[in-house]
């Protein structure tokens, strides 16, 4: 596997910098991937919901607000004061379409610079990449970092 160190760079201090933020981003991805989170399962949903907004809590230094429509467990981050306009939506969901088990048959594993695990990619990659982007910023206001519990079923409840 090629890593941040493989690559020449004029700085070698930002190449450990850059390599202890990438184990950093997939240790949390490794969280999230092994907490099952299908989508109808509300109890797994729910369990899901309060990992995620323990990592961004940790993360971005503040706890979401918490929105529970119809059994559904949704989070939401708003950065800077409660005057400030919100200028950006990112957008992510904690979900997956993968049954309780799965992680049985297909673990998180990284191999060769491969990433597999149930949800990896949709979206719980995504969403680690969103925490930890969000929590580099200099100065987040204006940002919202929306949740959702139910995007693999159709965001009914979301959209409230």
């Amino acid at each position: 596997m090629t890593t941040v160190r493989d690559t020449p760079r004029a700085d070698p201090g930002l190449e450990d910098l850059l390599e202890d933020l990438l184990e950093d981003l997939l240790a949390d991805l490794r969280v999230l991937v092994e907490c099952e989170s299908p989508s109808s399962d509300l109890a797994a949903v729910e369990r899901s919901a309060n990992l995620v907004a323990r990592l961004g809590t940790e993360r971005l230094g503040i706890a979401p607000e918490r929105i529970v429509v119809d059994g559904v467990h949704h989070l939401r981050w708003r950065f800077g004061s409660p005057t400030d306009p919100h200028r950006v939506l990112v957008l992510a969901h904690h979900d997956t379409v993968w049954p309780l088990g799965t992680l049985a048959r297909a673990p998180f594993t990284i191999d060769e610079g491969v990433l597999r695990g149930p949800g990896c990619f949709d979206m719980l990659a995504g969403l680690a990449m969103a925490l930890h982007a969000i929590a580099g910023l200099g100065d987040a206001a204006g940002v919202t970092l929306l949740v959702t519990g139910d995007e693999e079923v159709g965001s009914a409840s979301s959209r409230e």
